[in-house]
């Protein structure tokens, strides 16, 4: 499942489990259970930013990654991300 990932100071939806800086989480599906299921693949993925030298993208993005424009992905469009 696709997530958007957009930086926030306020209300994040999720913390990186290294830095704790904040997320908003736009998702491509609406399932709780569906969305639950792939937290870990986020956390992992926010886990592994930390790796080269800038931690996390200043700009949304998206877990998998994906070649397009962020505010073009699924995730985007069907969350109502306003980028």
């Amino acid at each position: 499942m696709q997530v958007l990932c957009k930086p926030s100071d306020s209300s994040p939806d999720i913390l990186c489990p290294v830095c704790g800086k904040g997320f908003r989480l736009y998702w491509e599906r609406s399932s709780p259970a569906q969305q639950e299921a792939t937290l870990p693949s986020i956390r992992k993925a926010l886990h592994d930013h930390h790796t080269g030298l800038l931690a996390h993208p200043e700009a949304a993005f998206n877990i998998p990654s994906w070649s397009g424009a962020p505010q073009f992905s699924a995730a985007a469009l069907l969350g109502g991300a306003t980028l």
